[in-house]
């Protein structure tokens, strides 16, 4: 990152020539904690800003000493083993002090106090960058809260992995709006035994559920296990749930669907799998999982996650996962055939259409898949369109609302609950209940803007007149420019002529 230029086409009006991402990356994360100081009430506590500059601070000492990824994996690492281990943090300290400890060492010394997965990907690593690490992250004040600090600090470093402009780590993890609002409509009021992410990423959905799940009365503590396609990716969601104080069970086994048969069911899946992902060759001739509702096209493995995840519920569990909006619509005749499937099993509960720009890496909108275990009969369908709601929360990012997750929680709760009347139109303008018949007519097609009436775009009288006062005071400004304009091109016009035999 640190050598790779920004093209001309792409510089800030600011940002001068030869400027680098990492350039970049830098100046954003100075700026965002100066302005949160400049912000912050007179006396008011900084350990957060302050937490966030060491952890900044760490990332720029080691540029040129190992590559990002690595240097991240290591601030991580340095981040998780003081906050859980006083003891082995002051022995750390020493020994690199003295300029005894790199990669190798520490794999082997410390290993036993990290998770699996972390100390073997830092092997290459020399007594330099350790020495740096380890200095910066011992001066982080933690006497005002231990855990805190340390966590807000491995946030800080997932979200600078995220915004370094890097493409590997844009989906390092799912927006906190979109898990916010999954977990509120899968596991805020039912209690849960089992929880099962099949690409865990930094285990964002497992924290959220557990913390949800604690907050129910009585609390419930659910056994919580996922699955990555990277050792590295396992270490941030090992490192992360242990810090939010959850043993979880992780495992690396590429493909869930290759390797994980006849493992334990769970009563909720959540999954944020890569859109559209070609499927690799597998190692043997034979696919070592068939699939209930038909093999996925090898070009495209979203209806592999989506069938996967339904083969892990229990008998009354369910699933949320997202996906990109083609699989609910798309031609291709394996997927159809393995929608219709889905459909006439009954394991097909609701579709929600989500917004754009909700994700990092993609400003393509998506829709959740809420599905349940197999009914053996086809069942209707709830549909919601909530591609309208959701606000920007800068110039490239959407964010969904509390309020908009909770209409939409509302809606299919209605519906759920037998409150929701197929033959009247929905008061809210976002969902309608399709039939079986429906579905059928429209090829098994499961796109929710195309069932609902009208559509989250249609607002309510009060915004609409909001919108027309708006747009006629932009109209009004507009028009009272036109005479200026108009001076200014007749006064252009007249110098063109004089230049003009």
């Amino acid at each position: 990152m640190s050598s790779r230029l920004i093209p001309v086409n792409a510089r800030h009006p600011h940002e001068p020539v030869g400027t680098t991402y990492a350039n970049r990356v830098r100046a954003n994360a100075e700026s965002e904690v100066l302005e949160r100081d400049q912000n912050a009430p007179r006396g008011a506590p900084t350990d957060v800003g302050d937490v966030e500059k060491a952890v900044f601070h760490a990332l720029d000492d080691l540029r040129g000493t190992c590559r990002t990824e690595e240097a991240a994996l290591l601030i991580g690492t340095l981040i998780f083993l003081r906050s859980r281990s006083g003891h082995q943090w002051n022995l750390l300290c020493e020994r690199t002090g003295k300029g005894t400890v790199d990669g190798t060492v520490f794999a082997t010394d410390f290993d036993r106090f990290l998770p699996s997965f972390v100390s073997d990907s830092l092997r290459t690593l020399g007594p330099d960058a350790f020495a740096a690490a380890v200095s910066r992250i011992d001066a982080i004040d933690v006497q005002s809260g231990d855990r805190d600090v340390m966590t807000a600090a491995f946030d800080y470093l997932l979200s600078f992995l995220e915004k370094s402009g890097d493409r590997r780590y844009g989906g390092l993890r799912t927006p906190s709006s979109v898990v916010r609002t999954m977990v509120d409509l899968l596991a805020a009021d039912e209690p849960l035994d089992s929880v099962y992410d099949p690409h865990c990423r930094t285990g964002e959905f497992l924290r959220a559920i557990v913390r949800a799940q604690s907050e129910l009365s009585p609390p419930k503590a659910p056994r919580v296990s996922g699955i990555g396609l990277s050792e590295r990716g396992l270490g941030f969601a090992r490192m992360n749930m242990l810090l939010h104080g959850t043993d979880a069970e992780f495992s690396h086994s590429g493909f869930p669907w290759d390797h994980d048969a006849g493992s334990d069911s769970a009563d909720l899946v959540l999954a944020n799998p890569p859109f559209n992902m070609v499927s690799p060759p597998l190692q043997d001739e034979e696919p070592k999982t068939t699939f209930r509702y038909g093999t996925p096209p090898k070009e495209n493995a979203n209806f592999a996650w989506l069938q996967h995840a339904i083969e892990r519920l229990s008998p009354t569990g369910r699933a949320g996962v997202l996906m990109a909006n083609s699989a609910s619509r798309s031609t291709n005749a394996k997927e159809v055939a393995i929608r219709s499937g889905m459909v006439e099993d009954g394991a097909v509960e609701c579709v929600i259409a989500l917004p754009d720009r909700l994700f990092h890496e993609t400003s393509i909108p998506v829709t959740l898949w809420m599905l349940r275990a197999p009914t053996g009969r086809p069942e209707d369908v709830l549909f919601i369109d909530a591609s309208g709601l959701g606000q920007m929360a800068s110039r490239t990012q959407r964010v969904l609302r509390k309020e908009d997750g909770e209409l939409i929680r509302r809606t299919h709760r209605a519906w759920r609950d037998g409150k929701a009347d197929k033959a009247q139109p929905d008061a809210s303008g976002i969902s309608h209940i399709a039939t079986i018949q429906e579905i059928r007519d429209a090829q098994y097609s499961l796109h929710p803007p195309s069932y609902v009436t009208g559509g989250a775009r249609k607002e309510n009288p009060a915004a609409q007149m909001d919108t027309l006062d708006s747009l006629l005071r932009r109209l009004r400004s507009l028009e009272s420019e036109v005479p200026g304009i108009d001076a200014r091109a007749s006064r252009l016009l007249r110098e063109v002529q004089r230049w003009i035999p």
